[in-house]
């Protein structure tokens, strides 16, 4: 097992992904090499699906993370075909849909399995029930969107990075991901699935992936010399395929001399499960008996006046101590 902190040698790419931009760097060796990448995107109504590109144009759609449980659709029999005419295929996805990947496919020397380090992965009615419920709030549909990013360095960068909207017609709605309600409620665990909770798949049984990538949060402490805010990945190259994969692409790194003990101190999705709420299941069932979702956001994930006016002030001070 190999251990590394990487990012991408492009600064302008590393800006656009969550976190160092090493995934571009996995797809563009395999693209460039004529072969097939699989990944998380945007359909066209803003759902989360699977998605397979062909080219360096299309990749931008499976950057950046996406806090939904993806849909899948064809995905297992495309890769199947597309390892039986003997293309180079990387399958990137939650560790749960790796192992249906690789259950599928066996151990091809031609499939690369990617996992994220996985906090949990929201349900989808949640997020098209929040995305619809925004949209209203703002005099806008979803039809109006042009773009969505979950994780927005551009205000905050890596570490305090915001839950962002643009719209066509030049209307932007970005919020710090500590207020926004729908990553609160995500980073919560109202709006995980319940398998989520005890997740077979994590380390070091569950694992079925090839290379692991998650965002590299121990940095402040682990290797400061490279924290600058721009996003860092941490990568764990788990098989053969997985360390000789990662000696083909040309990568900013540092080689970390820790456990994965450590290493999850700062980062714990990669070992534990997330914890079940104890008003989970009273989530639910407001959310089914009333489409007022972000009003039931607020109510289970928002923060208490105590700490909106703790905020506020720590706020004023900050601006009244820059000037």
């Amino acid at each position: 097992m190999i251990i590394v902190a990487a990012s991408h040698t492009d600064e302008t790419i590393r800006m656009c992904s969550s976190a160092g931009g090493v995934f571009s760097l996995l797809a563009e060796r395999i693209l460039k090499d004529g072969g097939v990448v699989y990944g998380a995107a945007f359909d066209e109504k803003w759902q989360v699906v699977h998605r397979r590109v062909t080219s360096i144009k299309e990749l931008d759609s499976l950057r950046r993370s996406k806090y939904v449980f993806s849909k899948i659709g064809t995905s297992l029999i495309d890769v199947i075909a597309d390892l039986s005419a003997g293309r180079r295929v990387l399958f990137s996805g939650t560790p749960c849909q790796v192992a249906a990947i690789r259950k599928k496919a066996g151990n091809n020397p031609c499939l690369l399995c990617v996992e994220i380090f996985c906090h949990g992965a929201p349900r989808p009615r949640y997020w098209m029930s929040y995305l619809n419920k925004l949209c209203t709030k703002q005099k806008r549909t979803i039809a109006d969107i042009s773009s969505i990013n979950f994780r927005d360095k551009n205000k905050g960068g890596w570490k305090d990075y915001n839950f962002s909207i643009c719209f066509k017609d030049g209307h932007e709605f970005s919020q710090s991901h500590d207020e926004n309600l729908y990553m609160r409620a995500f980073l919560s665990n109202y709006l995980l699935r319940e398998s989520c909770f005890d997740c077979k798949y994590k380390y070091p049984n569950g694992t079925c992936a090839d290379i692991t990538l998650g965002d590299f949060w121990g940095i402040s402490q682990i290797a400061p010399d490279i924290d600058n805010n721009l996003g860092t990945t941490l990568v764990i190259a788990r098989t053969s395929l997985g360390q000789s994969f990662l000696s083909e692409i040309q990568m900013e790194q540092i080689e970390i001399d820790f456990s994965i003990e450590m290493i999850a101190r700062y980062n714990p999705a990669l070992t534990t499960s997330s914890q079940r709420p104890i008003k989970y299941k009273d989530f639910e069932i407001a959310t089914k008996k009333s489409d007022e979702i972000i009003r039931i956001m607020r109510k289970f994930a928002g923060r208490s006046l105590y700490e909106q006016l703790y905020i506020k002030a720590a706020r004023f001070k900050y601006r009244i101590l820059k000037r």
